[in-house]
Parts: structure tokens; C-alpha cells; sequence
């Protein structure tokens, strides 16, 4: 189930409100009526795999409440490693060791959410050992980890973002209102936007190398680039809408990042949660930027490995990271953007992530590198326009003319009661539209 299905916006989240508005007084009760609306939602769609999230949820939470004890945490948390390492080799990255020893291995079916829900269980464990944090019962620990919002595509939460709010939130007519107002946004994001860039991003990818014109290769990217953005910050929009309704403030995710002027200040604003993640568990306990400039650029190059390997198990996932951490490490010792003229820096940075997401998006490294070549060197025939004339239909050019403003955060300031109006008018277009196009996967479920 997805939050931008006809199933979900119809009856699984009146059901969930309507359930926590009756239990607002029994915050126990409407724990416990959570997690099984979680699991629900879960098993919804992966029901084969409801099992897997269970065992990452209780395992997660029981080590987590044994670390904090301190008797024997380091081997708790290996063993929290070694489980939930184990459950993402298995699943996600067997398969692509396989390929690359030239083994066979039929991969088994990925998932959904795993990345996002094994990294949740393991800072969880990770910052009870550290006596970071007091542990929650069995009950809220399998709920922070299960919890519908942001259980399959983030933000990734952390427990002490949320521990007071386990035992401590209300359920308002106030916090309904502000959860929708950013809900519905998001779900446009995703809905009318991303989706109707995707044809266009497709259509340039899926066009045969000698027929891809500079043209269809430029506009082609420059609509992933806004249809990766809008799709999982759109996801991230309406989680924090969700949570905001359920009484929960879950943490920002996307902050704008192609305003930036640089690729470590895009970092700073794309997937916050993930790279607060890599901070907090990979890059400091390697050593930080406190060993010299030779280990920083180390430890950098590993974490951004480490990143594009989160996203997909692939070498154009792997090579993606490595593109950013390249451009990262260059920027602190050699490149000094902070001095160029601002639209000189911001240039360069679009530039830089939207090449890198070439990769993101090919399906092989040589598919990866005839689309670049396309794009400095592609034809310009008829033939080339033919094609792109096919895909840049109205309704996608329009996407595309809205995708640029709203991916910048330009909007006109408006009074509430307007605010409101345009919400309701998103929320219809949105409903017409699903009934109309059906579902459409959300990229970072991939992930």
C-alpha cells in the first residue's frame, strides 16, 4: 500500500485517524492499534515478507532494551549487526556479489522498505549502547520501527526523535489540520508532478542511442532529476503530514537541494536523515575529519561508497556515490566554489548531481555512458526531434514548467483561508488523477 493509492486515501487513513481520535485518552491502546495498522499496511502489499519485518522489529527492539542495561553490549551489538547486516546482504546485495565473482544466484524478492527499517533497528540498539538514549517498552520499540508513516521510504527516523512523543502526544484538531496541509502537498508532488515526469525521463532513457537527440538527452535528465526529488520528497512531505496528524514530528528530509552552490551544501539538503545516518554511525567512528585531510578524504569516499550502495545494489549505484563523494572531497581540499560567483556555484552543482544521476538512473554503467555521450554529442536530426516532439507532450511540458519552481520552494505567500482552498483543490485534481492513471510505485520504495 502506498499513500498516493485509492485504498489508502479512502479507507486506511479515515479508519487510522478515526481509531486514534476514539483512543486519544489510552495512549497504550492506541500504541498497540498502531503497530497493528502498521503491520496491516505493510502486509497490504508484502504480505510474504510481513514475517521479516516482524523479526527486525522484535529483535531490534529486545536488543536495543538488553543494550541499554550494559551488561555485554558490545556483543549485543554485534549481534544487532550481524542480524540485520545479514537480512540486507541477503536480500538486496547477494545477488550483485554473485554477478560480480561470476556466480549464479537466483536473488531472492527485495523487501519493501528494508533499508529504511534495518537502519532504524540498528541506530536503535547503536544509541542504547551508547547511553544516548532511555529504551521504550517491546511495545513502542516495535512501533518506532514498524510505524506506517515512515516505515518503507523515510524520512529515517530516530528514537530520540520520537521517545517523548511515544508516551507524551495528542491527537488534535490543530495537528489534523496542519498534517493535511502538508500531506496534500506532497501527494501533488507525487501525483501530478513526478509521475508525469517520469514519461519523459523514460522515454529519453528508453530511446535508442543513435536516435536521442541533445536535446531529448537534456530534457530527458533534467526530468528525473525533478521526478526523483519531487517523488521521495513528496513521500517525505506527506510521512510528516501523517505523523503531524498521529501527534508525531518526525524530521525534515529535503531542504531545496537544487538551490545549492555546491555538491557538499547539496548533500547538507538532499536525504538529511540518511546522511545524519552516515554521520553519526560510519563517518565519525572511522575517525571524522579529526585524522588529517588524507583520512578525511578516506572516510568520505566510504561513506558516499557506502551511500550509493544504500540506494541499489549495482555498480551504477556505486559509481553514483563515488561521483558525489569525488566531487565532495575536491570541494575541501582543491575547488574552492565558496569564492565563484553564486550562479557560476549553483551552475556547477546542477551540473555535477545531475550528471551523477545519469548513472542513478541507467540501467548499466556502458547505458549510463552512451547517454552522457548523447548528451554533448547526440544528433540533431529530424529524427531526434521526432522522438522528443512523441514524449514532450502538453501536459508534460506543463509538469515540467510547474516541477522547476516547486523543486526551488518559489511559491507566492497566501492567507490561510486560501492556503486551505488550494489544498482542497490539490486533493481533488490528485483524487481524479488516481482513479484516472492507476498506481504508480514511489521510486524510494526501491530503494
Amino acid at each position: 500500500m502506498v499513500f498516493s493509492s485509492a485504498v489508502f486515501l479512502s479507507a486506511f487513513l479515515p479508519l487510522t485517524l478515526g481509531g486514534c481520535v476514539l483512543l486519544r485518552r489510552h495512549i497504550r491502546w492506541q500504541n498497540a492499534a498502531l503497530l497493528l495498522l502498521s503491520l496491516l499496511f505493510y502486509a497490504w502489499g508484502e504480505a510474504r515478507h510481513l514475517p521479516l519485518l516482524l523479526l527486525s522489529a522484535l529483535g531490534n527492539a529486545a536488543l536495543g532494551r538488553a543494550a541499554a542495561r550494559r551488561r555485554g553490549g558490545r556483543w549485543i551489538v554485534a549481534a544487532a549487526l550481524s542480524m540485520n547486516l545479514s537480512l540486507l546482504i541477503y536480500y538486496k546485495y547477494a545477488g550483485f556479489f554473485a554477478a560480480a565473482l561470476g556466480l549464479s544466484w537466483a536473488a531472492p524478492a527485495l523487501p519493501l522498505g528494508i533499508s529504511f527499517f534495518t537502519f532504524q533497528g540498528l541506530s536503535y540498539v547503536i544509541d542504547m549502547r551508547r547511553g544516548q538514549e532511555e529504551p521504550g517498552s517491546l511495545l513502542d520499540g516495535c512501533l518506532y520501527i514498524c510505524l506506517f508513516p515512515q516505515l518503507v521510504a523515510g524520512p529515517i527516523v530516530r528514537w530520540g526523535d520520537i521517545r517523548g512523543q511515544m508516551r507524551n502526544r495528542r491527537v488534535t484538531w490543530d495537528g489534523l489540520a496542519r498534517g493535511f496541509q502538508r500531506f496534500i502537498p506532497g501527494l501533488a508532488k507525487k501525483v501530478l508532478l513526478a509521475d508525469t515526469l517520469g514519461m519523459l525521463a523514460d522515454a529519453a532513457f528508453a530511446c535508442p542511442d543513435a536516435r536521442r537527440g541533445r536535446l531529448f538527452a537534456l530534457l530527458g535528465i533534467t526530468a528525473f532529476c525533478l521526478q526523483l526529488y519531487l517523488d521521495f520528497s513528496g513521500y517525505s512531505d506527506m510521512a510528516i503530514g501523517l505523523g503531524a496528524m498521529l501527534g508525531f514530528s518526525f524530521p525534515e528530509n529535503f531542504d531545496h537541494p537544487f538551490r545549492s552552490a555546491s555538491m557538499r551544501e547539496f548533500w547538507r539538503r538532499w536525504h538529511i536523515t540518511l546522511s545524519r545516518w552516515f554521520r553519526d554511525y560510519v563517518y565519525i567512528p572511522l575517525g571524522g575529519s579529526r585524522r588529517g585531510a588524507g583520512r578525511t578524504a578516506v572516510n568520505l569516499i566510504v561513506v558516499f561508497a557506502l551511500t550509493g550502495l544504500w540506494h541499489g545494489a549495482g555498480w551504477t549505484f556505486l559509481l553514483w556515490g563515488l561521483w558525489n563523494g569525488l566531487f565532495v572531497v575536491l570541494e575541501r581540499r582543491w575547488l574552492r566554489v565558496d569564492s565563484w560567483p553564486r550562479w557560476a556555484a549553483h551552475l556547477y552543482a546542477l551540473a555535477a548531481a545531475a550528471l551523477g544521476f545519469i548513472l542513478f538512473r541507467a540501467d548499466s554503467v556502458p547505458a549510463a555512458w552512451r547517454y552522457a555521450v548523447s548528451l554533448f554529442c547526440g544528433p540533431a536530426s529530424s529524427a531526434a526531434l521526432a522522438g522528443l516532439r512523441l514524449a514532450l507532450t502538453p501536459d508534460v511540458a506543463l509538469a515540467l514548467i510547474a516541477a522547476v519552481p516547486v523543486s526551488l520552494g518559489l511559491k507566492p505567500p497566501l492567507p490561510e483561508g486560501a492556503a486551505r482552498a488550494v489544498c482542497l483543490a490539490l486533493l481533488i485534481l490528485c483524487g481524479l488523477s488516481i482513479v484516472a492513471s492507476g498506481y504508480h510505485p514511489l521510486l524510494s520504495c526501491r530503494f
